[in-house]
């Protein structure tokens, strides 16, 4: 029995106002589709997170679409769940879609009574699958599908107990789910919205009763204990993070067994961060990597956004390796408003602290043109006195 897991897609991700759609649909035309064709899984897990924003914008939806689209042209039974950055919106027309094979759970439908894959050998798996949903919406879904709950205290923990006490466990059984596991690695990409906060992270020994868990939620690939297998997102959306592996895992059972490979995927974008000296960062060799620039300079540089962006096209991002540096600019410039130098002085100044250079004789003659014009009009309109 072959199962491809992925999770964390995304699809809508913003990297400091660039939006990362064209390279997520290079990655699926390029890298996806083509491995889901060559493996023929006998099932895809799609463990949350699909989506970036609960709101997705048209343009997202649209492209979201089309990948459930070809999905269900290849025929390949998919299991889609909700993760803590989607929303119903991910699920939508989900009784239409399942009739081509692509389940999108948003309940739990089979959390009370597994869903159940048998090959064509016999073999059989018992999939438990629990879609992130906020705590209340939760406890609404399990009384509604005929879960009792008495504790006058409501935390996710104590309602997962519940849960679990109140089903009957068919082995083999996995669970399908999007949440963090406390001995596992998070890597700061992973963002707390709608309600996700450490109430939502568990302890291993809760799930004790399962055979392996297929979960999302962590950016970073990683296996626990080998029950615990976290795909990770397959493309990179942090600077920081951006040499970690990207895949996602290729897993068999047996019958008996399960074994597991990470089929690492290449991005098709790289992210950089570049520290140093402004002068000295104008002299590198340019790339089209998307880049984050730490400035190590010890005052602000004027327009320094502007003439890095023509050297780096993909600069996504600048900032000053000391914070305070943006406290100085502010002082200079109130210094130089509140100085009590005349004009010609004042432009001199300025004009050595942007272009680091004096100024020509050339350049004083236009000043002194435009300075004396600007005293006769404001003479006439009685602004300045004669």
């Amino acid at each position: 029995m072959r199962i491809l897991l992925t999770s964390d897609w995304h699809l809508g991700k913003n990297i400091f106002q660039k939006k990362l759609l064209s390279e997520q649909a290079l990655f699926f035309e390029n890298s996806f589709f083509p491995l889901l064709k060559e493996v023929r899984p006998d099932f895809l897990i799609v463990a949350g997170d699909i989506l970036d924003k609960p709101l997705p914008d048209q343009e997202t939806l649209f492209f979201y679409e089309d990948l459930l689209r070809r999905l269900s042209d290849l025929k390949i039974t998919s299991l889609l769940i909700l993760g803590n950055h989607d929303s119903r919106r991910t699920s939508l027309h989900k009784h239409f879609i399942e009739l081509a094979g692509i389940h999108l759970i948003d309940d739990l439908k089979f959390f009370s009574k597994p869903f159940i894959w048998k090959d064509k050998s016999g073999k059989h798996l018992n999939l438990y699958i629990l879609p992130y949903l906020p705590l209340y919406e939760l406890l609404e879904k399990a009384l509604s599908q005929g879960f009792f709950y008495s504790s006058e205290e409501i935390t996710f923990t104590t309602l997962f107990e519940a849960l679990l006490s109140q089903i009957e466990i068919k082995r083999p059984a996995f669970l399908v789910s999007h949440f963090a596991v406390d001995k596992a690695i998070s890597c700061g990409e992973e963002i707390s919205i709608r309600g996700y906060t450490s109430d939502y992270v568990f302890s291993e020994k809760l799930f004790s009763c399962f055979d392996a868990l297929l979960l999302g939620h962590l950016h970073r690939p990683q296996v626990l204990e080998e029950r615990f297998f976290y795909p990770g997102a397959p493309l990179p959306y942090s600077f920081e993070n951006y040499s970690d592996q990207r895949g996602l895992f290729f897993l068999e059972w047996d019958g008996r067994s399960l074994s597991s490979e990470f089929i690492c995927l290449k991005p098709p974008y790289e992210l950089r961060i570049i520290k140093g000296l402004f002068e000295k960062l104008l002299q590198m060799e340019k790339t089209n990597a998307y880049i984050k620039v730490i400035l190590e300079d010890k005052l602000p540089i004027f327009d320094a956004h502007q003439k890095l962006k023509e050297h780096f096209p993909n600069l996504l991002h600048l900032e000053y390796e000391e914070e305070e540096i943006l406290l100085e600019g502010q002082t200079i410039h109130e210094e130089l408003r509140s100085s009590e130098l005349d004009e010609r002085v004042l432009f001199c100044e300025f004009y050595n602290y942007v272009e680091k250079k004096e100024m020509d004789e050339r350049l004083w003659e236009v000043f002194n043109k435009y300075l004396e014009d600007f005293y006769k009009n404001e003479r006439k309109e009685g602004r300045l006195c004669q």
